[in-house]
This record gives C-alpha cells, sequence and structure tokens, in this order.
C-alpha cells in the first residue's frame, strides 16, 4: 500500500471545520509518530465524482494509505447515500449542527471519506481514511477516526483501522459499530442520508 501526504488531514480540520491551527497544537503527541523526513513523496489523486462542489479536484493524503484495491461496491443504494449524505454527528458535540462529510471517488476507483464535527466549545470529531467496501445497509472505513476534548476538556482519542459502518432499525444513517473503541466511554458517530433512500 502506499502512503498519501498530510494535506488531507489539515484539509480536513482546517478547511472543512473551519479551526484555528492552534487547535490542533494542543493534542497530546502521538507515540511512535514518524518524523517527517520518513515520510514518503506526496501522492495526489484526482476526483472524479464528488459529493460536495465547494471542493479540490483533486486530494492529497499522507495519514492514511491507499487501499491496494479499489472500493468495492456491491450495493449501488448505498453508494447513493454516502455520495447524498447529510452530515456526521458525535452525541457529545450535538445532533442540531452536522458537520459536513466529503466523499470522493478518484481515478483509480478509490472513495476517500473526511470529514467532522465541531463542538460548541473547542471539541471536535475527525475522519480522514478511504472507504474500501459498500454493501447493503453497510460500508467499511479503513483510516483514522479522531475525537478531541469531548465530552470533557482532557480527553483525546484516536485510532487508525478498518472501522465498520451499518444501518439498523431502518434509521437515516450510518453508525460506527464500535461504541466504546477509546477508553470505555460509549461515542455514537453517525453519518445521515436523505430519508428518502432507507
Amino acid at each position: 500500500m502506499r502512503h498519501l501526504s498530510r494535506l488531507l488531514g489539515l484539509f480536513a480540520s482546517f478547511w472543512i471545520l473551519g479551526m484555528a491551527p492552534q487547535a490542533l497544537a494542543q493534542e497530546p503527541p502521538v507515540e511512535n509518530a514518524r518524523p517527517d523526513a520518513d515520510l514518503p513523496p506526496l501522492t495526489e489523486m484526482k476526483i472524479v465524482r464528488s459529493s460536495r462542489t465547494d471542493v479540490p479536484d483533486t486530494i492529497t493524503v499522507e495519514t492514511a494509505e491507499i487501499p491496494g484495491e479499489p472500493t468495492r461496491v456491491h450495493d449501488q443504494e448505498g453508494a447513493e447515500r454516502l455520495m447524498r449524505n447529510e452530515g456526521v454527528t458525535l452525541q457529545w458535540n450535538g445532533l442540531e449542527e452536522r458537520g459536513p462529510i466529503w466523499v470522493g471517488v478518484t481515478q483509480s476507483g478509490h472513495w476517500s471519506l473526511v470529514g467532522g464535527q465541531k463542538g460548541e466549545a473547542d471539541g471536535y470529531l475527525d475522519l480522514e481514511g478511504f472507504i474500501t467496501e459498500i454493501g447493503e445497509d453497510y460500508f467499511v472505513f479503513s483510516g483514522t477516526i479522531k475525537m478531541l476534548g469531548t465530552p470533557d476538556e482532557d480527553r483525546f482519542c484516536r485510532d487508525t483501522k478498518q472501522w465498520r459502518f451499518e444501518v439498523t432499525q431502518n434509521r437515516s444513517y450510518y453508525r460506527l459499530r464500535e461504541f466504546e473503541w477509546c477508553d470505555g466511554l460509549t461515542d455514537y458517530i453517525d453519518i445521515y442520508f436523505p430519508p428518502s433512500l432507507r
């Protein structure tokens, strides 16, 4: 798998969420983080289809890995749900003001997902990576999920791996199926789509 550049992480945290750079500077250091000198050259991916019109034509990512295979799309309705998504929430940040989610399809057939939600204080949720599989009422996300300062100021959660989101009980959102992945506290991360697509 090839690494992409740091720009997508910055894009998600600054451009989509409109946060000041100092907010990220307060994050605790990530253990075993690689120094910049060890990072591979930047790789740019051209976007041929996007869920939003107010984003660049290309993305550059380094925090996620480009999957070796294009996204497996087994369900066209699921693909449409993601393309017509209506944002994301983390319950600690509130359910009224959803944060934006950007889904982009590259020339190579890889589906990227970037977005997050800022809370009333300095807390936020951040997602960045790739969708590796879309099936009936589920999708698999390979990337990083990060939560900072929510619901408590000093809370910091971050992990990079494969995540599964599912629609259950005929709801009009995908919910992350790992509720206590960070520190035992139950977090609900939901990505919404139009109720007409249930």
